[in-house]
């Protein structure tokens, strides 16, 4: 039964919003003296450790601007054994949830509940595609990116990793990332473009955001501080992005210090999961399919490869993909873009989203 994963919210809480939809607080389906029912139930919240009801505090009064979302916390995942338990227990409950339609929202916990994160989508039909966020990458042996390249059966098709910071990386890392073909958007490149971090999120099913990625001034109850990072906004406006993406499914936001809480950096959290929030209501759900008519096809060939590059916008959102084709099969996929990638091809430039994921296909 799903309930026994959860713990409920404690009454203090969620007790000063009873009856008041004005707020989250008096909106929310909330885990506490039973289990909610979860047939109509669009997000569920869980948290991985107590801290989570510090978020809990500030994200219950907001505002509530959804409309009839319905929207679940289920509490706080209970206490295990060991790691391997917990790792279960999570990818159990979110895959429970995951193939009930629902997007889950995960608070709390640190970097090694990635993988648990990730193996709630062992049975998922799609190739998985994951955004990592964060400041640091890590492949070396016994870490939780290597569980996930290393796990078997795999479904892993990409990672694109958002707001990195060189000196965080090795040069065995930068190999890595360079043979896996994996999208790697450094710090500057984000704040100079921020929007482009759209198409990288629509594309994907998962969402891991380190909070670490963030400055020590903006969120300074982080695990691992530093003066370098994302901007507070500029957080909020990734996590915007994220609640659009029509695929995602999932979203993880870990790297709080468990040990001192910060109730700035847990406000910064609550209302970031607000913005994630609103961009699900805004969901244009536009993906494009061969010739369709909601689509606007522009095909431009590459004068340096000869590769012919078709792009789809949308005349809904005004979006852009570009359509992959596969190099064996007789089948194509898609990818989101954006028109500076369309722009390129104008000027007989090949998108590095393009090959990389081509290259994923060889």
């Amino acid at each position: 039964m799903m309930n026994d994963f959860f713990t409920p919210v404690p009454e203090t809480y969620w007790a000063p919003y009873k009856g008041n939809t004005q707020f989250v607080g008096g909106k929310l389906k909330v885990n506490a003296s039973s289990f909610p029912k979860l047939k109509k139930t669009q997000i569920a919240i869980i948290g991985l450790s107590e801290s989570a009801n510090l978020f809990r505090k500030y994200f219950y009064q907001l505002t509530w601007r959804f409309g009839n979302i319905e929207i679940a916390d289920l509490g706080n995942l209970v206490e295990t054994a060991d790691e391997k338990q917990r790792q279960f227990a999570m990818s159990e409950s979110i895959g429970e949830l995951l193939n009930a339609n629902i997007i889950v929202l995960i608070i709390g916990g640190n970097i090694h509940s990635t993988f648990g994160h990730y193996k709630a989508y062992r049975q998922h039909k799609e190739a998985v595609e994951i955004v990592n966020v964060t400041p640091s990458i890590d492949f070396e042996e016994g870490t939780p990116l290597r569980q996930i390249l290393v796990d078997k059966p795999s479904n892993l098709f990409n990672i694109d990793f958002v707001a990195t910071q060189s000196y965080n990386i090795t040069e065995n890392t930068s190999t890595m990332l360079e043979k896996m073909y994996f999208e790697n958007h450094r710090l500057g490149e984000v704040r100079s473009y921020i929007e482009e971090t759209e198409p990288i999120l629509r594309s994907s099913h998962l969402l891991m955001f380190d909070l670490n990625a963030l400055r020590l001034s903006d969120a300074p109850g982080t695990s691992n501080k530093s003066p370098n990072g994302l901007y507070a906004e500029e957080a909020a406006r990734i996590a915007r992005y994220a609640g659009v993406s029509n695929k995602l499914s999932s979203a993880f936001f870990y790297g709080l210090d468990e040990t001192n809480l910060d109730p700035n950096s847990h406000q910064l959290l609550a209302q970031m999961i607000w913005y994630f929030i609103e961009g699900v209501k805004s969901r244009f759900y536009d993906h494009p399919e061969p010739n369709h008519p909601d689509f606007l096809i522009f095909r431009n060939k590459l004068n340096a490869t000869g590769h012919e590059i078709t792009f789809y916008k949308s005349r809904k959102s005004n979006r852009w993909w570009m359509e992959i084709p596969h190099p064996y099969e007789s089948k194509t996929f898609f990818i989101g873009c954006s028109y500076r990638d369309y722009e390129m091809v104008c000027n007989d430039e090949m998108p590095d989203r393009w090959w990389r994921a081509y290259q994923r296909l060889m």
